[in-house]
């Protein structure tokens, strides 16, 4: 069913009393203002599209972008055929879940001595090394991606309600690559900017910019923002010029915070140096000292470059540097490290999902049953031997087990015997930053600075997934990582489920995504996704909140990039946007209600 704005408030409008309608439609009934600006602020009420060009380069255009037409919600049926009459009669929904999905939002420190930029030109097409783990080890806008989350979060807190229930928005989950590069800096500038009410700057180092970007450095292989140096990114690509961009970022602002409980997942690069390589005393030391690397050492072939470094830290010790400030809150976390920062958050009740269990043992992986009649469970994909795709350690797959478990009145065991208990059901949705798609990682080398994250050996794909089928009650299992959206079904003996991947801030299309549980009163359960946009106007210009006009420009520059912008995946196809995922509801979900203050006022 498709089901636009217009049709859905004239279907409430046309109601009878309110007192008799359905509580999903009573709600949206008594806000039919809030919920049509909700659908105004989602992509079901405007998209944002390539737009005119602005210049030409020897290789290729830039162009701006532009609003375009809004998007209905695509019904899918792979999981759960729809009853007869349900697409001529939505009233009898019941919304039972509504938030937002934040992914790959990727906090940088741009002038890292710890970062990699220089290999990132060995990506570039017709360099023949585009499989090497750091194709993405430089972007144009990412001194920008302090202002692309506080502008996502300024956005999800104008929708605040769902655009088809009016159901108030109850938490946001992070599903990993919440920072870049393992660094305590860029830890803290993602949790103030989750909660709010704080002061954060893009700066690190000195009092001026002093990566990559700036006139001092002058290498062509990275785009300047000022004029005086022909890089090629403006020669080839026709980018643009930005006159003060790079003193422009460095202004502190003041968060907005997301305004609900918030949690995340682990991510690689939350948990691994440029999410491929695990900390190490090398590394360490030049992430908080004066010295940059800028190329590559004499010898190293580029496009074995990783496993070099890998296997060998010492080897960058011989590259050519730059001078910069040292700067002590650069230092690389481990992931006890990572845990423990997470408890200084100012969130409600509070943000990051871990538990003083996690605290104890190392351990980044969760659940909790704060939503009434749901259990929410975060995985820590993150493979402790390096590379940037994921897999999931036996002690944790066991662990994963028994929390499925405890909320299955039925399910089958490993030998596919119906087992049933008096275990009161929840609805089951799987968080974490790899989903199925990027759980291929086999690497079975431990960590040696850290045994808390040495869960081996460890599982893929297909041993994760067989465990996940066996209970019914799971619905979804929500991820990132490919820095796409991309919904595909997971069908299973006991009914299967949704996997739902959403586009990254950092790259295009710069998305974040609701997730809706509604109950359709008639055996099935829908689970309406909705993208939406950051607050930043599509094109920038003259506005005076600075910190949207940088936002803009950050997802302006996204779009042009070369290596990952329009060309690429990132938006995926229409049917892995706005969609309604039909699925069979696993029990009786009549006593899962919302608690009495979320029904009836959002967070704004």
């Amino acid at each position: 069913m498709e089901l636009g704005r217009r049709d859905f408030l004239k279907a409430a409008g046309i109601t009878g009393a309110a007192t008799l309608m359905p509580r999903w439609v009573s709600l949206a009934a008594s806000r039919p203002h809030r919920v049509a600006r909700a659908v105004d602020l989602t992509t079901m009420g405007q998209t944002i599209v390539k737009g005119g060009k602005l210049s030409e380069g020897s290789k290729g255009a830039y162009f701006r972008l532009a609003w375009g037409a809004g998007e209905k919600h695509i019904r899918r049926t792979e999981l759960a055929s729809p009853r007869p009459g349900s697409q001529r009669n939505p009233r009898g929904r019941d919304s039972l879940l509504n938030i937002g999905h934040f992914t790959d939002i990727h906090i940088i420190d741009g002038q890292s001595p710890a970062r990699v930029e220089f290999l990132d030109r060995y990506a570039d097409p017709g360099q023949g090394c585009q499989s090497i783990p750091f194709s993405s080890a430089f972007r144009p806008q990412e001194m920008l991606t302090l202002h692309t989350l506080e502008a996502m979060i300024r956005r999800l807190r104008e929708i605040s309600v769902s655009p088809l229930t009016g159901a108030p928005i109850q938490s946001v989950v992070c599903t990993g690559d919440n920072i870049d590069n393992e660094q305590l800096n860029e830890l803290r500038w993602f949790i103030d900017l989750m909660d709010g009410h704080k002061r954060v700057s893009a700066n690190s180092g000195g009092d001026v910019y002093e990566g990559v970007q700036s006139k001092q450095w002058a290498d062509p292989e990275y785009w300047h923002p000022d004029a005086g140096i022909a890089d090629k990114y403006k020669q080839q690509w026709g980018f643009p010029e930005y006159p003060g961009l790079l003193e422009d970022v460095l202004v502190p602002f003041s968060g907005t915070g997301v305004g609900v409980p918030w949690y995340q997942t682990f991510g690689n690069h939350d948990g691994l140096m440029q999410g491929n390589v695990a900390r190490n005393p090398v590394f360490d030391a030049i992430a908080v000292g004066a010295s940059k690397p800028s190329g590559l050492p004499a010898g190293i072939n580029p496009c074995d470059s990783f496993a070099t470094f890998n296997d060998n830290p010492a080897a960058i010790l011989g590259a050519p540097t730059h001078l910069v400030t040292a700067d002590t809150k650069r230092k690389i976390v481990s992931r006890a490290e990572y845990i423990e920062e997470m408890f200084d958050t100012t969130g409600a009740p509070h943000g990051h999902g871990f538990t003083d269990r996690n605290k104890q043992d190392g351990t980044a992986y969760w659940h909790t049953d704060d939503h009434p009649g749901f259990r929410f469970i975060g995985l820590d994909t993150v493979n402790p031997g390096g590379y940037a795709d994921g897999s999931i350690g036996a002690k944790q797959l066991a662990w994963l087990e028994q929390r499925l478990i405890e909320v299955s009145s039925r399910y089958t065991d490993a030998d596919g015997e119906v087992v049933t208990s008096n275990a009161q059901d929840r609805l089951v949705i799987l968080f974490s930053h790899h989903g199925l798609r990027s759980l291929n990682n086999p690497i079975q080398a431990p960590d040696p600075l850290e045994s808390g994250s040495n869960d081996l050996p460890r599982k893929m794909a297909d041993e994760v997934e067989a465990v996940v089928q066996r209970f019914p009650n799971v619905i979804a299992w929500v991820n990132g990582h490919t820095h796409e959206n991309k919904v595909e079904p997971r069908p299973g003996p006991n009914g299967g489920f949704w996997d739902i991947g959403t586009a990254a801030h950092v790259d295009w299309s710069c998305q974040s995504r609701l997730v809706e549980v509604v109950d359709n009163k008639d055996g099935t359960l829908s689970i309406f996704c909705t993208m939406f946009d950051h607050a930043a106007p599509a094109v920038p210009g003259a506005e005076p909140d600075d910190v949207l006009r940088l936002a803009s420009i950050s997802r302006e520059l996204a779009a042009n990039d070369f290596q990952a912008g329009f060309n690429s995946a990132g938006r995926g196809e229409a049917d892995d946007r706005n969609v309604e995922l039909l699925i069979e509801a696993p029990f009786d979900t009549k006593h899962i209600r919302r608690p009495k203050q979320q029904r009836q006022a959002a967070s704004v």
